[in-house]
């Protein structure tokens, strides 16, 4: 397939696969400042949390490559819209459930339809030229950061009017996205030759593991999502634990009312949406001079370099404005970081396999966010509070040397390709 430019093939096929990803990351971060609530509501522990938090993630490692060898094979249309049906049934579930077992059902379909994120990273690769490439990749960042953004803050204000609504609303945005995808998303990416053949072929994940130049890619990816998901599920048990009166919260959530938690609620929710809203305005648009002027393999050693940095100091901080400039710069970090990955795995990957490799990378990516979870709430519990945002730090710092060697072995070969392009 020959790439067209984005600005040549009209504004509808980007604005769904950014509608795409808004819904899948909305889905994912609704459920944030609801987690204290549910613990009240249906009795759930700790553990019981945790698990519910990752069940989203589990089933997007599991069957992101799934969803994007079977684009690669039949196009990237039907998997969008069939998967944007299924999110809003999921999400009707999820307004339904009234105990554990419903909640867990709800997040696990969303999780499985979710899972076409790479499907539309696909779809940017196909019409995109490869100067374009990261451009393209910075819609689905931004998308990326407002689902984040928004799922939160719905979660958040919603849920002052009934438990049900988080759950219809985002049902309803599902269903008006898949609609429009109906008459408006032009058919791409059906493979002609042997890449779609099997669903779950073992040559992209041994490419991945003997190609250096993609699995040094793979790594940094997954380093920068675990870190960070460690800080969505933690940010908020952190501030009621450092800073309870921030949140309108005298006391630990075990001494609080209920009345208490569902105040805190948008409180929380408030917060996550102003970090999403900076990292989305980051990947949406900065992103757009900053790769021209820097170059795709700069931006990944600043990134994790300023992601490390916010969570250091919002660990090491004493009195909650620290905090807040932690969390300024933490959406700097984290938005030159991940469009200009992306970039890289489509740029590095085989033209009749980009759904594949990027849905390996969607996979890693959700395999990150099961234990980032896991891994922040257990090190909170060991070591303290702070301590989730230390070991994010760390790893950090081992991106952003593995990012300068990355830099240092590919950065002229690349730069060499945008010359020629």
């Amino acid at each position: 397939m020959t790439p067209k430019n984005p600005s040549n093939g009209g504004r509808s096929p980007l604005l769904i696969v950014f509608l795409t990803v808004f819904i899948d990351l909305l889905g994912f971060g609704i459920v944030i400042p609801l987690l204290p609530i549910y613990s009240k509501a249906f009795g759930a522990d700790e553990l019981q949390l945790g698990l519910l938090f990752a069940s989203f993630s589990a089933m997007q490692f599991l069957f992101a490559p799934f969803w994007g060898r079977i684009s690669d094979r039949y196009g990237r249309r039907p998997v969008l819209i069939g998967g944007l049906l299924g999110t809003c049934g999921s999400y009707i579930l999820f307004g339904f459930a009234n105990s554990m077992p419903l909640l867990f059902a709800a997040r696990l379909l969303a999780g499985f339809f979710g899972a076409n994120v790479a499907t539309a990273q696909a779809y940017i690769a196909d019409v995109s030229s490869e100067r374009d490439r990261a451009k393209g990749m910075g819609i689905v960042g931004a998308a990326f950061g407002l689902g984040f953004t928004f799922g939160p803050l719905l979660g958040g204000e919603l849920v002052g009017f009934s438990m049900r609504a988080p759950g219809f609303v985002a049902a309803g945005f599902s269903l008006a996205a898949a609609t429009f995808a109906f008459f408006k998303l032009q058919a791409t990416g059906a493979a002609t030759g042997g890449g779609g053949s099997r669903l779950f072929g073992t040559e992209t994940l041994r490419r991945a593991l003997t190609d250096r130049r993609i699995g040094m890619v793979l790594v940094l990816y997954f380093l920068a999502i675990l870190s960070f998901s460690g800080f969505e599920s933690m940010f908020i048990r952190y501030g009621l634990a450092k800073f309870p009166a921030t949140f309108g919260v005298e006391a630990s959530i075990e001494e609080s009312s209920m009345d208490q938690i569902l105040a805190a609620a948008p409180i929380a929710g408030r917060y996550m949406f102003i970090i999403g809203l900076m990292a989305a305005a980051i990947q949406g648009g900065l992103i757009r001079r900053l790769v021209p002027r820097f170059g795709e393999t700069r931006l990944i050693v600043a990134g994790p370099f300023f992601l490390g940095l916010a969570f250091l100091i919002i660990g090491a901080a004493s009195v909650w404005p620290v905090v807040l400039v932690g969390c300024a710069l933490m959406p700097f970090g984290f938005g030159v970081n991940n469009p200009s990955l992306n970039s890289l795995l489509s740029r590095a990957a085989p033209a009749e396999n980009q759904g594949a490799y990027l849905g390996l990378n969607q996979s890693l990516g959700s395999l990150a966010r099961v234990m980032g979870p896991l891994m922040a709430g257990t090190v909170f519990t060991r070591l303290g509070p702070d301590w989730p945002f230390y070991v994010s730090a760390m790893l950090l710092a081992g991106a952003t040397l593995l990012a300068i060697g990355y830099r240092a072995r590919y950065g002229r070969s690349f730069e060499l390709s945008e010359n020629a392009a």
